[in-house]
């Protein structure tokens, strides 16, 4: 399931969510941030910051898996409120 979608992160969120990657390239974060936090386009926000497709895609990708896990363990401390 996909949880992140161009211009719909908070900076606090994208800030917390990044921090739980190996992600270290500034230009590749920056690429993410204008993506996800300020709403460019992807190919727009990789070419803004200098960052080839490929590893634009591939840090999405990393970022994508820890907000799934962050999502699932959500999931599951709101079902167990009710137990």
């Amino acid at each position: 399931m996909k949880y992140l979608f161009k211009g719909m992160q908070t900076q606090e969120r994208f800030e917390l969510l990044l921090s739980l990657t190996r992600i270290q390239s500034e230009s590749v974060i920056s690429a993410l941030n204008d993506y996800l936090v300020r709403g460019m386009d992807k190919k727009a926000a990789a070419l803004a910051n200098g960052v080839q497709m490929p590893n634009f895609s591939a840090a999405l990708k990393q970022l994508e898996a820890k907000v799934e896990l962050v999502e699932r363990i959500k999931e599951l401390d709101y079902q167990n409120q009710f137990l």
